[in-house]
């Protein structure tokens, strides 16, 4: 098994096209991002017409209010755009954290009927303010709709349960069987993004997140999956916490994303090589 990292240009600086050249040659092998104009997704489809490299589009139903029709509605749209723009892989940060078994039941019907029919690999991220919020919610949701996909950041529900999730351990343990991706960024029980995950202070969170993730690689091994693919998805402020007044972020978003990147590839050669010896 391969692990192959993405980085997001959320928080990305400047114009694009140098902007990916530079992440793709510090070791990155794909891109993923939301598309939020039209001419967002002509400058992306321009570029990789220059430079081949995977790309992940997010399809985001935020703003679709409570319904599940609107919330449909919204997902058809933006499938259709990243089709167009060429995307390989989607994530999707979808539905509403305030529906009932029943409304969360008929949008996952239809996202996933959707999903299926666009011929490529779908995954719906674990994130606040869409259906899959808290764990109590996605529990049931995986259970009433087996054929799932997840891009798992456990960040979101560390923060909606305000506490380490050790105590739910064989709920990550389903949601790693569904796993197609990881968003690697460390939380806390106050934040969703740690204010610098290389501080010392930050090692307790770091190696609690660590847990879960060789959790989702254990699990995809077992699988047979031949790629394990992951985003070092820190972003820029007011997920990276900044000074009082003058408003300056405490850390550096690329090299944070960097750094993250690195020792998780550094984390799987260790752990896989352990997995390959007798």
């Amino acid at each position: 098994m391969k692990l192959v990292a993405y980085r997001n240009l959320w928080g990305v600086e400047g114009a694009w096209d140098a902007a990916i050249a530079s992440i793709l040659d510090a070791g990155y092998e794909g891109i993923e991002a939301i598309l939020f104009t039209a001419a967002e997704h002509a400058e992306l489809k321009r570029i990789r017409r220059r430079r081949r490299f995977p790309f992940k589009g997010t399809i985001w139903t935020r703003d679709a209010g409570p319904s599940v029709a609107g919330h449909l509605r919204s997902f058809d749209r933006q499938l259709k755009l990243l089709l167009r723009t060429g995307a390989d892989t989607i994530n999707v940060m979808g539905g509403y954290d305030c529906w009932n078994p029943d409304e969360a039941a008929r949008y996952f019907e239809g996202a996933l009927k959707a999903g299926a029919a666009a011929g490529i690999p779908v995954a719906h991220e674990i994130h606040r303010n869409t259906a899959l919020f808290h764990p109590t919610a996605a529990r049931r949701i995986l259970k009433s709709f087996p054929e799932l996909r997840l891009t798992c950041d456990f960040s979101h529900w560390v923060v909606a349960c305000e506490r380490l999730l050790d105590d739910q351990i064989e709920l990550i343990r389903l949601c790693a069987s569904r796993a197609d991706h990881v968003h690697m960024r460390v939380g806390t029980e106050e934040a969703p993004q740690i204010a610098d995950l290389r501080a010392p202070e930050a090692l307790p969170y770091l190696r609690a997140f660590e847990r879960w993730w060789d959790i989702v690689w254990e699990q995809q091994l077992k699988a047979g999956a031949a790629v394990s693919t992951f985003c070092p998805e820190f972003g820029p402020p007011p997920y990276l916490p900044t000074l009082p007044y003058s408003g300056k972020p405490v850390a550096n978003l690329s090299e944070l994303c960097d750094w993250q990147k690195d020792r998780q590839t550094a984390r799987f050669r260790s752990w896989f090589a352990s997995r390959a010896r007798p």
